[in-house]
């Protein structure tokens, strides 16, 4: 066994003193509730709330970081026959450049669907209800982009059931090219 020795009695004292005065400084900054000198006397016609001595709450809301999307001129432009490399790019932004081979229109859903092929392997620009007001208002209606050389600026998306796509919505996502 070891001989009681000075050094370590000082530096448990003063690690325990620390530990002390720490926990009073943290209770002094970080109040429990209101102190007797906060609280307004009852009777007094005072005018401050119950709810004014609580502890003040600050929400807190945590966001996923996400990259800013890259500016136009950094998107790279592929030509929109070239579906291996659109299939590659799903799920991001680019520049999509191609002449639009049909315009056609769902009655239904009042959807209108650019297509720059025949087949349904092609890409597909899609303009829903919600935004056909936009391209109206800038006089651009979808039946005007058949045969138009275009880009196209958005996300491409391969969907299951459609195939590959880029939702327009914004005029500003379409520019005629000729």
């Amino acid at each position: 066994m070891k001989p009681f020795s000075p050094v370590v009695a000082v530096g448990i004292i003063v690690v325990y003193l620390t530990g002390f005065f720490s926990h009073l400084l943290y209770q002094r900054w970080n109040p429990a509730g209101p102190s007797s000198a906060d609280e307004p006397s009852r009777g007094s016609g005072s005018t401050l709330q119950d709810a004014a001595a609580e502890p003040q709450s600050h929400p807190v809301s945590i966001a996923p970081w996400s990259p800013q999307p890259p500016s136009q001129a950094e998107l790279p432009v592929i030509a929109a026959r070239d579906v291996e490399k659109l299939r590659a790019l799903a799920g991001t932004q680019a520049r999509v450049r191609g002449r639009i081979f049909r315009v056609g229109h769902s009655a239904k859903s009042n959807t209108h669907f650019l297509s720059f092929g025949p087949s349904r392997e092609a890409l597909t620009a899609v303009i829903f209800a919600s935004a056909l007001e936009h391209f109206q208002k800038k006089q651009l209606p979808p039946k005007n982009f058949a045969g138009k050389e275009v880009e196209l600026r958005g996300e491409i998306k391969d969907h299951p059931q459609y195939g590959l796509e880029i939702i327009l919505e914004s005029p500003a996502q379409i520019k005629v090219l000729d």
